[in-house]
């Protein structure tokens, strides 16, 4: 049974909560929409450049779309009685538009939260898609437009879901791995990399079967937490670091690994090269007190392809 078939009875008649389905059970990739400062215009752009360019990828003009717009509110607090949905489509609503009541949707213990839900059926070539990403990327930012909400685009067509949950970030979630297969091969350099692991073993590629055995798990983060006490970095107050990792490779296997790392977002060097092994680095800005994906990350692809020597860092803040 497909998703649709799933979710729809009597083509729409009746819905589930199509959001809490799909992100509770479906496949997803998470993709980096943020880059730095989003007072960075510079950053600010690649962030809807990149958004824009999955929801192509995403949604054709003639695909069926449900347009959702959730806002929460606790049980005593007055609703706002009419949420601007109109800028966000090209076209006139008429009969599309539903609303209902949900289950607080961060969190099901939430009893004195819910979650209003309004809802439109239309084609996306009808949908402002590059407005309703501004949007987003304005919420948090008091910068108009804003979205005054979470929005959430579901294919109906593809059986695939869309949310920009804010400027940092996406999720692009389905129940058919294969529905999402061409944007993992298309936008793979924008995975984020804290999930990037996780999604090449979803789909087979990548880091897909290297496996850090138990003892490997624990003699790595042994190494993290005395280099992290070295540092006299305190992760609890602001610990942005430069984080350099170092690699050492057969001669062999050094394109295809420069190749592979090129998909994350580290910054790769050949530091040097002898007859038969290549050193090289692979460098990125972030929390220290991220160093545990970090170093796992890095060392899955130096076991795929060599060595991983272990990593330094300086403080950047």
């Amino acid at each position: 049974m497909g998703l649709c078939e799933f979710i729809y009875e009597d083509e729409g008649a009746f819905a589930v909560n199509i959001v809490k389905e799909l992100t509770t059970h479906a496949l997803y990739i998470r993709f980096e929409l943020g880059l730095g400062s989003f007072m960075d215009e510079a950053c600010r752009s690649e962030g809807i450049h990149r958004a824009n360019a999955i929801c192509r990828s995403v949604f054709d003009p003639e695909d069926h779309v449900i347009f959702l717009h959730h806002t929460s509110y606790s049980r005593n607090e007055k609703r706002v009685s009419i949420v601007r949905l109109k800028r966000f489509f090209k076209t006139r609503l008429r009969q599309q538009l539903s609303s209902s009541v949900l289950p607080y949707e961060f969190g099901e213990s939430e009893e004195d939260l819910y979650t209003f839900e309004w809802k439109a059926e239309i084609k996306a070539k009808e949908i402002r898609i590059p407005y309703v990403l501004e949007s987003i990327e304005n919420l948090d930012f008091r910068r108009k437009p804003e979205a005054g909400g979470q929005i959430y685009l579901y294919n109906k067509t593809k059986g695939i879901l869309f949310h920009m949950y804010d400027d940092r970030g996406c999720d692009v979630y389905s129940s058919d791995k294969d529905a999402l297969l061409p944007l993992y091969h298309k936008h793979r350099k924008w995975i984020l990399d804290y999930n990037r692991y996780q999604i090449d073993n979803l789909f087979g590629e990548g880091l897909a079967g290297i496996i850090e055995t138990d003892e490997e798990q624990k003699a790595r983060r042994k190494s993290n937490n005395k280099k992290i006490v070295e540092s006299g970095i305190n992760l609890r107050q602001i610990n942005t670091c430069c984080i350099t990792h170092y690699f050492e490779i057969p001669l062999a296997n050094a394109d295809i690994f420069a190749k592979e790392l090129a998909f994350t977002s580290f910054e790769i060097e050949r530091v040097s090269k002898t007859d038969n092994r290549v050193t090289f680095t692979a460098a990125k800005t972030e929390a220290l007190a991220q160093i545990d994906y970090q170093s796992h990350l890095m060392s899955m692809y130096g076991k795929k392809y060599g060595a991983y020597i272990g990593w330094s860092c300086v403080r950047g803040d």
